[in-house]
């Protein structure tokens, strides 16, 4: 996979094995942090070489201020906040933080269900949607709120935990440019940078405890979307779009 000049963790999310055989299809979903910076290459690979159909963006409307400006393939996202936007971001930070701690954990992820669970089932019905793919998902930094849904879908789609815990813990190689965006967009970054490197880092026992529970609280992923309201034949639908059965 391409690496990309102006976008952090951007790679691919395909070819994992999926429960029944068969594997997650290659060319329909992609992950990245942050696509303000994008350079005419990135959006040229983006949009001419991937064909991506829909940007689907996580962040914040704060986030979303913060841009310089839209970039190149703005006509193609669809905004949808993970967080609540009826409340500041900093008071929703402030409540995880003051829940779990200022670095991510497993708990903290799950607890976005709490605040946001029906955030994430409308996100997962455009899943289901033929004409959403090739789709990107992301947010600031493309692994929390991103590394949530992907794991929710993976998990949907039968990919073991082993491999949707690997998925997520890939994030750590872009730290460094993770950082490097973060500072040039002008974000205050509090603490030293082994504090900073700690509260970005992916290690994959997060995803892998996340995972277990939300089996343990919701049933796993399927039961929790339809628990939540998705129809069965949508999330087939999902599985149909996104693997590719063995001939």
């Amino acid at each position: 996979m391409r690496e990309l000049e102006g976008v952090h963790n951007f790679r691919e999310v395909a070819g994992y094995p999926v429960q029944g055989g068969g594997v997650m299809r290659p060319g329909m979903l992609f992950r990245a942090g942050a696509l303000d910076l994008m350079s005419e290459a990135d959006a040229k690979h983006l949009g001419e070489e991937l064909r991506l159909r829909t940007i689907l963006d996580l962040r914040h409307g704060e986030e979303i201020e913060m841009r310089v400006a839209p970039h190149a393939l703005d006509e193609r996202v669809i905004l949808h906040s993970i967080f609540p936007e009826d409340s500041a971001l900093a008071d929703v930070t402030a409540e995880l933080n003051g829940l779990y701690g200022a670095g991510i954990s497993s708990r903290r992820y799950l607890h976005y269900l709490d605040i946001a669970g029906h955030r994430f089932t409308e996100a997962f019905k455009m899943f289901a949607e033929a004409e959403s793919y090739p789709m990107l998902v992301h947010c600031t930094a493309g692994k929390d709120r991103t590394g949530v849904l992907i794991g929710m879908v993976m998990e949907v789609l039968g990919c073991s935990p082993e491999d949707i815990a690997h998925e997520y813990g890939l994030s750590n190689a872009a730290t460094d440019r993770l950082l490097a965006y973060l500072v040039a967009s002008g974000r205050q970054i509090e603490g030293t940078e082994e504090e900073i490197r700690a509260r970005l880092a992916t290690p994959a026992d997060r995803m892998s405890g996340f995972l277990e529970l939300l089996r343990d609280k919701h049933g796993g992923a399927e039961a929790f979307f339809e628990r939540s309201g998705v129809p069965r034949d949508e999330i087939e639908r999902v599985r149909e779009l996104l693997t590719s059965k063995p001939a």
